[in-house]
Formats: C-alpha cells, structure tokens, sequence
C-alpha cells in the first residue's frame, strides 16, 4: 500500500512498492535513512557551534589588536595595487623600447571599432579665427610717441604713489607692512628707472639718427651703428647727464663694486699647495 506523506521515511512514502522491485535488487533500509538524516542535521548543528565559538573568540580579542590587524590588511592590499601598478609600467616601457616611443609630430591612433559616423558634411563652416585689435593691421601702425602722450600720465600717478609710499614708510610702525611698503617701492622705482633709460636710449638713437641724415643729404655714406656702439653712446649721454653732481660719484662707485665682484669670483679660492705646484 502507498502512503500519503514522506515524513515516516519509510520505502513507500518514496513511491517505491515491492511489486515493482525485482528480488536481485537492494533496498536501504528505514534505519539507514534515518541515520543520514541525523548526520545532516548533526553537521548543521556543528557549522552553526563553530561561528558562534569564533564570534565569541573574536569578542574576547582587545579592539587596539583588531584595529592594527585591519591595517596590516589594508597595507597589504595597498602594497599588491602598487605592485600591480609598477608591473603595468614596466610593461609599458618594454613596449615602447620593442615598438619605440610615439613621435610628437606621429599621426593619431584611432580604434578601428569606432562606427563611422553616419551623417556627411556637405557644406564646412568656415573656420573661426580670434582677431586681437592690438597687432591687426585694420588698426593701424604703432605710433610710440601718441602712445607716450595718450598715456603719459601713468608715470604722473606713479611717481605720486612712490611718494605716498615714502610717507606712510615714515609713520609705519608695524614690521610686515613695512617691508611690504619696501618692497613696493623698490619694485616701482625700478619701474621707473628702466623707463627713463628706455627714453634716454629712443633720444639718443634719434638725434644720432638725424645726423645721419643730414650727412647723408651732403653726399656721405650711411653709417650704422653697432649694437656695443650704441650701448657706448647711451652711456656718454648718461655720464654727460650727471657731470658735476654726486649722482655720477655714486653711479661710478656702483659699477666699480660690481666689476670688483665679477673679478672676485674668478679667483682662487685657497692658495695652491707644493704638491700641486711640483705637479
């Protein structure tokens, strides 16, 4: 007779009768069954003993020992990344010494799965060019001298702030401002000295240039000046500009430390030993 239900665990709950068995054949008994029921629910029992022994061995472990083991791990995980990354750039320069390094000036390397486009440029855009008005020959030549006049009155606010730079310096009590104010006034009349220099230099090369002209009208030779000549020329007008005041005194002093200076560093540092002398 069948039964209705599997749990008794017996041969025809599972649906097998004795009519369709042959005598040759063996059957498993109720008490094996049985047995490997119990060794199952017997290895469950033990899996679930064993995470609550190390989940109560992991709560007994001082949390300082936890929080450095977790840090060793990171480490250790930090180190494998950097590992991989060094293996990747090694990589990378064996095949650039193999296949050589891309050349600047190399065409561009495109994947040949990128789909071509599907839509076709019948009519280009002309190409946008950005016009600065300042070097466009629509504005015009450089005119120096309009310059020179449209703007000549920034060297008036500037020598006006280098003296209200003087003043506050005198009534200055706080060391950082102070130094600030130095070094804002030594900035601007550096600023103010390469200026002047630029002018007397377009003076000079001006009225020398005039000369010329005027010679050249009274049937001579063009003459043209070499750059050290020019530089000699600036210089006499400087030198003709401070005569018989203590500004050429000191501008002499000036470039005679400076010459002392450059000589200084060509000369030997320590006197020369016997030995090498003999040598």
């Amino acid at each position: 007779m069948k039964s209705s239900s599997l749990e008794n665990g017996t041969l025809a709950n599972a649906g097998v009768y004795e009519d369709d068995l042959d005598s040759d054949e063996e059957l498993v008994s109720e008490e094996e069954f049985e047995n490997f029921n119990n060794e199952d629910s017997e290895d469950d029992e033990d899996s679930n003993n064993e995470s609550k022994t190390a989940k109560s061995q992991l709560a007994e472990i001082p949390f300082d020992t936890l929080l450095n083991a977790q840090r060793d791990l990171l480490k250790e995980q930090q180190k494998t990344k950097d590992n991989d990354r060094k293996n990747m750039k090694h990589t990378e320069k064996v095949d650039q010494k193999i296949f050589g390094e891309r050349k600047k000036h190399a065409p561009q390397e495109l994947s040949s799965k990128k789909p071509v486009s599907r839509f076709r440029e019948v009519i280009s855009e002309p190409k946008k060019f950005t016009r600065d008005p300042r070097f466009d020959s629509l504005s015009g030549n450089l005119s120096k001298d309009k310059v020179k006049k449209n703007y000549g009155f920034l060297n008036e606010y500037r020598v006006s702030e280098i003296q209200q730079l003087r003043d506050e310096l005198k009534i200055c009590k706080d060391q950082e401002r102070a130094e600030s104010i130095r070094q804002t006034l030594k900035s601007l009349l550096s600023k103010m000295e390469r200026h002047l220099e630029e002018e007397r230099a377009e003076r000079v090369m001006h009225e020398f240039r005039a000369q010329e002209k005027e010679r050249v009208k009274e049937g001579k030779k063009p003459f043209y000046l070499k750059r050290n000549e020019q530089k000699k020329l600036i210089q006499m007008d400087k030198y003709k500009s401070m005569e018989g005041t203590k500004a050429l005194d000191k501008y002499i002093e000036k470039k005679r430390r400076r010459r002392a200076q450059k000589e200084k560093k060509h000369l030997p540092r320590a006197r020369p030993s016997a030995n090498s002398q003999n040598k």
